[in-house]
């Protein structure tokens, strides 16, 4: 079975993802997560019957795909690039809103612990899109008729992309993942997702995003074992361009995705509690 040794050093779920994070940038992934072989996988091995079958437990290649915080960039995780792909440099072109909402973020820091941190996802909320993708745990991806699954590991969050042609829903509120539809060109899946609330943020660093936000993806096998997500976001209230990054995953055929619960440590709870109540 995989044993995540991660965990052995998290005596909290708030010290956890703390220690994910500065862990995250110095660790090599298969340190985070080890799996003895079991049978019975398929490993995703696509068929004539199924375009560019992604079936299969995938675990991200590296963080320097989507980076780690650069001395342009402090805290930021994603390396976005301008839409003609060139990096982009300086501060992210963040609007009068997104400028704002920045400032009253509170990733954690130097000066900021996981308590005193607003980030949502140390309450146990849903990380979103994209920044999920940035979490090093797996995620697999299931094909049915009309429909592809995202199982994510981390957050045990399952995203449905709908392939059987419909549209966006009309009557849906706002989500924390957001409302996905696809469609195949040739052996890439396009997912279109919109429908996002405003509560999550796209890194660690408090970088914001409104319900604007319009991801567009392009998932395609670069080879068997390798799987490329190409993402585009276009947040116009947030940001004054659309920008771009990349997420690369490897194929684990001997993996099953694994409990997560957020809500499991109470430890957790308590310390928020108490914090709560003192500023009452």
């Amino acid at each position: 079975m995989r044993s995540p040794i991660i965990f052995q050093f998290c005596t909290s779920f708030l010290l956890c993802r703390s220690f994910l994070f500065f862990a995250g940038l110095l660790l090599v992934p298969s340190v985070l997560h080890t799996q003895a072989s079991q049978p019975g996988k398929a490993g995703g091995q696509p068929t004539s019957q199924t375009p560019a079958a992604f079936r299969g437990v995938w675990y991200p290649s590296t963080r320097s795909t989507l980076g780690a915080a650069t001395p342009d960039n402090p805290g930021q995780q994603f390396v976005w690039l301008h839409p003609e792909g060139k990096p982009l440099k300086g501060p992210l072109p963040l609007t009068a809103w997104g400028l704002e909402r920045l400032n009253a973020n509170r990733p954690i820091g130097p000066n900021t612990t996981a308590i005193d941190s607003n980030d949502p996802d140390f309450q146990c909320f849903p990380s979103g899109l994209p920044r999920i993708y940035l979490f090093l745990y797996p995620l697999e991806i299931i094909h049915t008729p009309g429909r592809v699954l995202m199982l994510f590991e981390y957050g045990h969050v399952i995203r449905q992309i709908f392939t059987d042609g419909r549209g966006h829903m009309q009557d849906a509120g706002p989500t924390w993942m957001g409302d996905s539809i696809g469609h195949w060109e040739g052996d890439t899946l396009v997912t279109d997702t919109t429908g996002f609330n405003d509560k999550t943020w796209l890194g660690y660093g408090g970088q914001p995003h409104s319900d604007a936000l319009h991801l567009i993806e392009r998932i395609h096998r670069i080879d068997h074992d390798s799987l490329m997500i190409d993402i585009t976001l276009d947040d116009p209230k947030a940001y004054s361009m659309p920008l771009h990054t990349q997420k690369k995953y490897i194929l684990k055929p001997d993996w099953n995705i694994m409990e997560f619960v957020c809500e499991d440590n109470s430890l957790n709870f308590l310390e928020y509690e108490k914090k709560v109540r003192i500023q009452q």
